[in-house]
């Protein structure tokens, strides 16, 4: 049972605390009493402060109240309802408050964000929120009323559930909201509660979504996939809408979400082991063309030139059917994450239009990024991609509240799981804490989990430029450029295993237990692995505009070699292993927006691209079926120039042995196996072959095949 029993907290941050009392005609009345706490991870010596821009900063701290337990607090009366900045003082040091996610800036300088509300303002409180596995629901919520106690509105105070009205639940005598329920269906629902008083002032809605399903879903229990919107599939061709004077590979060719949500319900992506789902932004993007990369035209194809919030792209279809997407992902208990693109919009959005000179924006200090005295690390937090492309600034208190209620908006009009965050490392630590703020409040009231990745485009030694992302405060992983360039030098170039077994370790060591990383063996950014397996390119990347471009299908049998050792390595790695589009079946392509080929599937793939997808779609569902694939410990047992062999293990002995051969001979090798595997006497099989492996600890005799790969997991009985 997922069961939380909470007061809904009255200002932004999570440590701050407001408290309901009195009764007005048995509407309980809210207070706005504000009082910051601060708990040390361990003894401080020395006084703890606050100074606080309620005061000016004024040089004389306020001093903070040790309550007895070594948790220190102040309380604050008669502020103005607005925001403040404030530190800790610790002995002679300030501090941001370690547990307030949101920051706000004052005369250029980073604080924590207080907000205080206004009292006036009604209030809902989640007082009981519990779920089981069966489906039975039970919801409880109390109207709290303003400090001028007008009472509740005879309209507008509703309680929803999955959107349909649920006027039984609400008792207006007493302001509460009951709602008991069994059998709900297995699947995603939500629960939405409003209110307002009789002046017509809106409480802050309650959005509460959650899940029955039989067990607590894993973000690294399967594969994330990425559907490029609109080079996956066209399920509606009348809403595309190609731009004239554009070369096909820079302009719209017909994918929508009407196309992923067929191939959701024709069952593809439970047949790779899908569990994630990520798609291209969804956000409108400009009519037209435009300047990019090489002095080409381009159209906003991709999705990362938003021109207006809150609508979709209409050639990738309406926000029903972006409902009907997720809907049809969650009936297969598939989740789906969208793309978030936080470091721009395009000059056409009214963001820029109505609000570049207050504030929003970089402004007179942006420079293009790349160009001359701009460079992309050293104005990556200022820098923009073009000219066309404004870019945001996320010292703004104004612009963070207003990405922050779109982000919100998106998650719930689109019944959305998470977000993949682009271009983390050009904008302020800000935007990914408040997006994890936000969604931690959701989490705290219903147990829903949601998924943040980030991509930060570093090279193999950027591990600690990743890292600083990565806390529960902030992202849940990024996308692993650091493990992606020896695995693409190692699986697609033929360079020895060694390097990414290197790779792999350091990573072991370098990132704190619980990070969901997401290894790859492709992106949208980079040639496709299966153009540089083959050797059609010609230089880094190769050129996308080229007459000579990779041809549209690969025929080297070597090639479609290289992409099985290179899966088989990715999708049996810790974290949440991602599949780009068409990797899959070997597409072809050189840079981007070569490597963003429309997908084919079915009688339309070659023998040697079906015989690929089926490898793939066997070590999807083993991932899937065996938990050891998804959460065991790794262990390299050998590694040698063209042989690589480690297992993956749990506590209870579970486990799963890899082995990929890349020679000519066939390998029969004793191994040493570890951890919970070595005391184990069980019989396990190879995924594909079914050829059995009997484990006896250090003398385990694995067999792999010659220019082969093995997977071998528990014998099913």
């Amino acid at each position: 049972m997922t069961h939380f029993r909470l007061a809904r907290l009255l200002t932004l941050p999570a440590l701050l605390t407001a408290a309901a009392c009195g009764e007005s005609d048995n509407i309980p009345v809210r207070t706005c009493d504000v009082t910051l706490t601060y708990a040390p991870q361990q003894s401080v010596a020395g006084p703890v402060q606050v100074t606080g821009e309620w005061t000016n900063f004024a040089a004389l701290a306020q001093p903070m109240t040790d309550r007895g337990d070594g948790v220190y607090t102040l309380r604050l009366e008669g502020l103005e309802p607005r925001d403040y900045g404030y530190r800790f003082v610790v002995g002679n040091k300030q501090q941001l408050d370690p547990e307030n996610p949101y920051s706000r800036w004052v005369r250029s300088e980073e604080y924590s964000r207080l907000t205080v509300p206004d009292c006036r303002q009604p209030v809902l409180e989640l007082q009981r929120f519990a779920v089981t596995p069966e489906g039975t629901l039970d919801v409880e919520v109390a109207y709290l009323d303003g400090t001028d106690r007008a009472g509740p509105a005879s309209e507008g105070v509703a309680l929803s559930l999955d959107g349909v009205a649920r006027p039984d639940a609400y008792d207006a005598s007493t302001g509460r909201f009951v709602l008991h329920l069994e059998g709900l269906e297995q699947g995603k629902h939500h629960v939405k509660v409003v209110a307002r008083d009789s002046t017509g002032r809106e409480a802050a809605p309650l959005y509460l979504p959650f899940w029955v399903e039989p067990e607590k879903f894993r973000w690294d229990s399967g594969l994330m996939y990425f559907a490029f919107t609109d080079r996956f599939h066209n399920a509606r061709p009348e809403n595309d809408g190609p731009v004239a004077d554009v070369d096909p590979i820079a302009n719209y060719l017909g994918g929508d979400f009407a196309g992923i949500t067929q191939k959701l319900e024709e069952g593809y992506f439970d047949a790779l082991g899908i569990r994630t789902l990520w798609i291209s932004p969804v956000d409108q993007n400009p009519e037209g063309r435009f300047i990019g990369t090489g002095g080409k035209y381009y159209t906003g194809y991709h999705g990362y030139w938003p021109s207006k919030p809150r609508e979709t792209q209409h050639r990738f279809g309406s926000l029903e059917e972006l409902r009907a997407l997720t809907a049809a992902a969650h009936k297969r208990g598939i989740r789906v994450i969208a793309d978030l693109v936080l470091n721009h919009v395009h000059q056409e959005h009214p963001y820029w239009t109505e609000h570049g000179q207050d504030g929003w924006f970089n402004t007179a200090a942006s420079c293009v990024c790349g160009t001359q005295d701009c460079d992309w690390e050293a104005q990556r937090l200022i820098c923009k991609f073009t000219d066309y492309l404004p870019d945001f600034n996320w010292r703004s208190s104004d612009f963070v509240d207003q990405f922050a209620a779109d982000t919100l908006w998106w998650l719930e009009q689109a019944d959305f799981d998470g977000f993949r965050l682009d271009a983390v490392k050009h904008m302020e630590q800000v935007a990914g804490r408040t997006i994890r703020g936000k969604l931690k409040e959701i989490t705290a009231m219903t147990g829903t989990e949601f998924y943040l990745v980030g991509e930060t485009f570093v090279g193999a030694d950027g591990r600690s430029q990743i890292a600083r992302y990565i806390s529960p405060r902030e992202l849940d992983g990024q996308f692993d450029f650091p493990l992606y360039w020896p695995v693409r030098e190692a699986f697609a170039d033929g360079q020895g295993l060694q390097r990414v077994d290197d790779a792999v370790r350091a990573n072991e060591v370098f990132y704190a237990p619980g990070t969901l990383n997401s290894p790859f063996l492709g992106n949208h950014d980079v040639a496709r692995f299966m153009s540089q397996a083959s050797g059609q390119l010609q230089g880094e990347g190769s050129d996308p505009w080229s007459p000579n471009r990779p041809a549209p299908v690969v025929t080297d049998p070597a090639a479609f070699e290289k992409a099985k050792y290179g899966f088989a390595f990715v999708l049996t790695q810790p974290g949440v292993p991602l599949v780009y589009y068409g990797d899959e079946v070997g597409l072809p392509g050189a840079g981007d927006p070569d490597n963003r080929r429309l997908m084919r599937f079915g009688e339309a793939l070659s023998p040697l691209e079906a015989d690929l997808l089926a490898f793939v779609q066997k070590l999807g569902q083993a991932r899937v079926a065996h938990a050891a694939l998804q959460s065991g410990a790794r262990r390299t047992l050998r590694v040698e120039n063209d042989l690589y062999v480690f297992q993956r293990d749990l506590p209870d002995g579970r486990g799963a042995v890899v082995a990929i051969n890349r020679g000519d001979v066939e390998r029969s090798l004793v191994v040493e196996l570890m951890g919970g595997l070595a005391a184990s006497t069980d019989v396990y099989e190879d995924i594909f072959t079914g050829q059995p492996l009997q484990l006896a600890g250090t003398e385990t005799v694995l067999a792999v095949p010659a220019r082969g790969v093995a997977v071998y997991v528990p014998r099913q009985e």
